[in-house]
C-alpha cells in the first residue's frame, strides 16, 4: 500500500471543500427565484464535475488536481454570493415598490378623503346659505306683516274715530250742553261791573267781589263736565276732539282725552 503524500492529501482536501461549496449552493438556491435557483445549481452541478477525479491522477498530479477544485470552490462560491446578493436586491427592491405601492394608495385614500370632506363642507357650506337666505326671506316677510298690521291697526283706528255713529254724538252734543250754557250764564256776574261808577260813594269799594259768584257755577259747570267726559267713550271722546279742532287726539288716552278736553 502506498503512501499518502503531502500534495495528494491538499488535493483531497480541495476536493472535499469545493464539493461542500456545491453542496451549500444547492441549499442557497432552494431559497431563490426560479431563474436565479437554475442558474445557481448548473454551477453546483459544474464543480461535482471538475472535482470528480480519480485517484490515479491525484497520485500522478495532485498539484493540478488541487489547483482546480480550488478554481472550482472560488467559482461556486462566487456564484453563490452573487445569487444572494442579486436576490437580496430584488427582494430589496419588491420591498420598496411595495411600500410605495402602500404609500400612493394610502396617499390616494387621503386624498379621497379629502374630497369627500372638501365636498362635504361645499355642500354645508351651500345648505347654510340657503337657510340663511330662507330666514333673511322669512324676517323681510314678518317686517312686512307687521308693518301691515300697524298701518291697518292705525286706518281702523282713524276710521272708528271719524266714523263714529251720529245718535252717539247727539247725545253728547245734549249732554254738553249745560256746561256750554254755564259760560253764558256767567257773564251775568259782570253785569253789576256798570254800576263800578258808583264808586264815589264809599259804601262801594268792595263791589268787584260780586265776581266770586260767577267762578262758582264755572267750577260746576268743568266737574259736571268732567264727570260727563268719564261716561263717554274713547271714540266718543276723539270723536268730541275733533269737532273741538285739537290736534293729536288719535293716539291719546281716555285720561288724556279727558284732559285734553276739560
Amino acid at each position: 500500500m502506498s503512501k499518502t503524500t503531502r500534495a495528494q492529501r491538499q488535493a483531497l482536501d480541495a476536493i472535499d471543500d469545493a464539493e461542500s461549496a456545491a453542496k451549500k449552493a444547492r441549499r442557497v438556491a432552494k431559497t431563490l427565484p426560479a431563474k436565479s435557483a437554475r442558474q445557481l445549481r448548473e454551477v453546483a452541478a459544474e464543480t461535482v464535475d471538475e472535482v470528480d477525479v480519480s485517484k490515479k491522477a491525484i497520485r500522478k498530479n495532485p498539484r493540478k488536481v488541487a489547483k482546480k477544485a480550488h478554481r472550482a470552490e472560488d467559482r461556486v462560491r462566487k456564484a453563490t454570493r452573487a445569487a444572494v446578493v442579486k436576490a437580496e436586491k430584488k427582494a430589496r427592491l419588491r420591498a420598496e415598490a411595495e411600500r410605495a405601492a402602500a404609500e400612493a394608495a394610502k396617499a390616494a385614500e387621503e386624498a379621497k378623503s379629502r374630497a369627500a370632506q372638501a365636498k362635504a363642507l361645499k355642500k354645508a357650506a351651500a345648505k347654510a346659505e340657503r337657510v340663511a337666505a330662507k330666514a333673511e326671506q322669512e324676517a323681510l316677510e314678518a317686517d312686512r306683516v307687521l308693518e301691515a298690521e300697524l298701518t291697518s291697526g292705525e286706518a281702523e283706528t282713524d276710521a272708528a274715530a271719524t266714523a263714529a255713529p251720529e245718535p252717539t254724538t247727539a247725545v253728547a252734543v245734549v249732554a254738553v250742553a249745560p256746561a256750554d250754557e254755564a259760560p253764558a250764564a256767567a257773564p251775568k256776574a259782570p253785569a253789576a261791573a256798570p254800576k263800578a261808577p258808583a264808586k264815589r260813594s264809599t259804601t262801594r269799594t268792595r263791589a268787584p267781589r260780586a265776581q266770586k259768584p260767577a267762578s262758582t257755577p264755572t267750577a260746576a259747570a268743568a266737574a259736571s263736565d268732567s264727570s260727563e267726559l268719564d261716561t263717554l267713550t274713547v271714540a266718543q271722546l276723539r270723536e268730541r276732539a275733533r269737532a273741538a279742532g285739537r290736534a293729536g287726539y288719535s293716539r291719546l288716552t281716555k285720561a288724556e282725552l279727558i284732559t285734553l278736553l276739560s
